[in-house]
């Protein structure tokens, strides 16, 4: 059989693999697996090839590992010791029903394949529609579309979500939630070290005596002293994420049914110490379950809803404004026609004559809809995604009625500058399992000239966009590359699309209609976001991009402009963030070369160089003229080149003779139509190649002032152009 087929039901497959995890010693086999699969080692500093065997297809990932130790948990637990013989056996067993049952949830999407290609082809389909519109077949990225969200953001995010429900914390659990994130860290410490030693001694073992298990266990005590708390906390912390001793997670029936090992992802040992087979399932329940806790609670529910709301909005705030700065970033803006409140935005980012819409939602994805039911994941996505867009899309809209007053949260009114382009932006709290799929599927959604199309997402991928993408010329690129290549770039996860464009730039071809990106693309942003939130050794930025431009002449213009709220400049860093590495270094040339001439003689110099055929262009000057005098003859430059390439938009850049870094921009994007005056003037202009910026006389002979200027316009050289 091919590696995704197979005779056999999901629940066969389910039952066997739930006989298999009940066998004497699975628990050595679970902490084996652990090893294996979820640790990483590295020397001295953390690179992307350690990182890359977190990549292995191989591996264990994390929503087998937690149905393994569900189904190990409907058991009464044996702590023996299986022959080795008898541990590989159970070692093989296991890969191959985890094969079969991927295999079994691969089923329905190659069905759905061949059914659509046969009606396709047999005349009754004018296209061939997507199998990821049915639930059944959604059941397969939903449990192997891999994690949203870094072990690390869980425990930290844990913090920030619960930071307004301490009192009912310590009042009913006996912890708070900082100790919570104090004792997460300490037990990966913890572990880690303890991991080690095993791992060393069982070299001075028999073979009969190997396991890892020892390295997963810890006692009150050993955790109290690393985490430097008092047992009592520790110990009210553990109970609150230890599930009952076993057999236990009885209603853990089918795949997609509740599994107790993800909310109570602790085990007791025999000698009652504490087992942590999975840290990620621990931090997960860290961020997850307090909510749940305090749910039960019929006094405190209502509180509870509003802080999990309180908390995306905030802690999305919170990371925009570290990019944008507080001036630019508004909660809860309403809008207001007249004394009517027409919407409310969540947040609004407002950058030069750029907008973010943002609407936060608290919702999940619900066990029904994990196990296939067409109504409840359509149901579950409206409710989390498309009600939301729908409030973006109608704010986004609202930006540009001048008849509408946007009014902030301090109850000022808010100026809305003329907007270039809006950006609707859908976030939710949660790990929302093959969000970018469903969003691709499911969302109805509309866009225009100033209206873009939306990013779905989540809290998690906010947090990486601002640490990675921490200004606003950066920020702002991305997200507009993002909604330029909505439908046209396919991935399971967005942190994927984000590793691509880090290392590669995301750019789509015209002649492409879809990209399909591979988790591993990833694997460099993996590190870089390890290196940067756990505090070891690495490079804390993925090689691509942001490191290539590095001291370059075009890297410092970059940087210059990065905050500038100009619209013109920020059009500029768009064009010039999207540049080929040839196009670069031909604009790195010409920069150079006029600032040294400029230096050399006192003169004006400027240089014109194409992009992308005829679309669009840059005219760079260098010199001492005044502002007004240079902004003007660089405008009227502009036009005639923008004019004799029939170019969509241009651009024309003022920098100083000294750092050639820029003085102002402007950018030119009207519709070129045929003009007599124009056409006469560029009649002779000579035309600048796409990747040689340079015109043939630059460095070379000095144009008198009472020459025809080379531009072509038939004017005195003092009287036209800046060159």
């Amino acid at each position: 059989m091919m590696p995704f087929e197979t005779t056999r039901s999901e629940q066969e497959v389910f039952d066997e693999l739930e006989a298999l995890c009940g066998n004497k010693g699975y628990i050595h086999i679970l902490a084996y697996l652990s090893f294996r699969d979820n640790f990483i080692s590295y020397s001295k500093e953390m690179t992307p090839e350690a990182m890359s065997a977190s990549y292995d297809k191989s591996r264990t990932i994390r929503t087998e590992f937690s149905t393994l130790l569900g189904l190990m948990m409907k058991s009464p637990i044996d702590f023996s010791m299986p022959s080795p013989q008898k541990m590989q056996s159970m070692i093989e067993k296991t890969h191959a029903l985890l094969s079969e049952m991927h295999a079994c949830l691969s089923q329905p999407m190659f069905g759905a394949i061949k059914e659509a290609a046969a009606e396709h082809a047999a005349g009754g389909a004018s296209e061939l529609q997507s199998p990821f519109r049915r639930g059944d077949v959604l059941r397969e990225p939903i449990f192997y579309g891999g994690e949203s969200a870094y072990s690390f953001q869980y425990r930290d995010f844990a913090a920030e979500r619960y930071a307004k429900d301490e009192d009912w914390l310590v009042a009913n659990r006996g912890f708070k939630i900082t100790d919570g994130h104090t004792i997460a860290s300490a037990l990966t410490r913890l572990q880690n070290r303890k991991l080690i030693e095993t791992k060393n001694g069982m070299a001075k073992l028999d073979p009969s005596e190997w396991t890892l298990l020892p390295g997963f266990t810890f006692s009150l005590e050993e955790l109290s002293k690393e985490a430097a708390l008092p047992v009592e906390i520790v110990e009210a912390a553990l109970n609150s994420l230890a599930a009952p001793d076993g057999p236990t997670n009885a209603g853990f029936s089918t795949l997609g049914s509740f599994n107790v090992a993800n909310a109570l992802p602790i085990l007791r040992s025999e000698a009652e110490e504490f087992i942590s087979l999975q840290t990620y399932g621990v931090v997960e329940a860290l961020y997850d379950s307090p909510f749940y806790w305090m749910a039960e609670d019929k006094k405190y529910r209502d509180i509870a809803f509003k802080h999990r709301g309180e908390f995306t909005e905030e802690c999305v705030a919170a990371r925009l404004m570290s990019v944008f700065g507080k001036a630019n970033v508004y909660k809860n803006v309403d809008v207001f026609d007249g004394k009517s409140r027409v919407c409310e935005v969540d947040i609004l980012v407002l950058f030069a004559d750029r907008a973010l819409v943002i609407q936060c939602k608290s919702k999940k994805l619900t066990l029904e809809a994990r196990k296939g039911n067409d109504l409840q994941l359509r149901g579950d996505f409206k409710k989390s995604v498309q009600d939301a867009y729908d409030q973006a899309f109608l704010c986004a809209g609202a930006l540009s009625d001048t008849d509408l007053r946007f009014v902030t949260e301090a109850g000022s009114d808010l100026e809305i500058p003329n907007i270039s382009e809006a950006y609707p932006i859908c976030v939710v709290s949660d790990h929302y399992p093959a969000l970018a799929v469903q969003a691709r599927h499911f969302l109805e959604h509309q866009h225009d000239d100033v209206i873009q199309a939306p990013l779905v997402t989540d809290v998690f991928l906010i947090d990486v966009l601002a640490e990675m993408l921490p200004n606003p010329l950066w920020f702002l690129s991305y997200i507009n590359r993002r909604a330029n290549f909505d439908q046209r770039v396919m991935s399971v996860n967005e942190l994927t699309i984000l590793g691509f464009h880090l290392t590669q730039n995301l750019w789509v071809e015209d002649d492409l209609n879809m990209m399909i990106l591979t988790d591993d693309l990833a694997i460099e942003l993996d590190t870089a976001m390890t290196v940067r939130r756990e505090g070891i050794e690495g490079n804390r930025t993925p090689n691509g991009i942001m490191t290539k431009l590095g001291a370059t002449l075009v890297g410092r213009i970059l940087r210059s402009i990065e905050n500038q709220q100009e619209p013109a400049l920020v059009d500029l860093g768009f064009m010039l963030l999207k540049l080929s590495g040839e196009a670069i270094d031909d604009l790195n040339s010409g920069l150079g070369q006029i600032s040294k001439l400029a230096k050399e003689d006192g003169e004006n110099h400027d240089f014109t160089i194409g992009f992308d055929g005829k679309s669009a262009g840059l005219t760079v000057h260098c010199g001492s003229l005044q502002n007004t005098e240079a902004l003007e003859k660089l405008r009227y430059h502009c036009e005639l080149r923008k004019y004799a390439h029939r170019a969509e938009s241009w651009f024309g850049l003022v920098v100083r003779s000294g750092d050639g870094l820029p003085k102002f921009g402007l950018h030119l994007t009207f519709p070129w139509k045929h003009d007599e005056a124009l056409s006469a003037a560029t009649k002779d202009m000579p035309k600048t190649s796409q990747r040689s910026p340079l015109p043939r006389d630059v460095g070379r002979r000095k144009i008198g002032r009472n020459e025809k200027c080379p531009c072509g316009s038939g004017k005195k050289y003092k009287k036209c152009c800046i060159r």
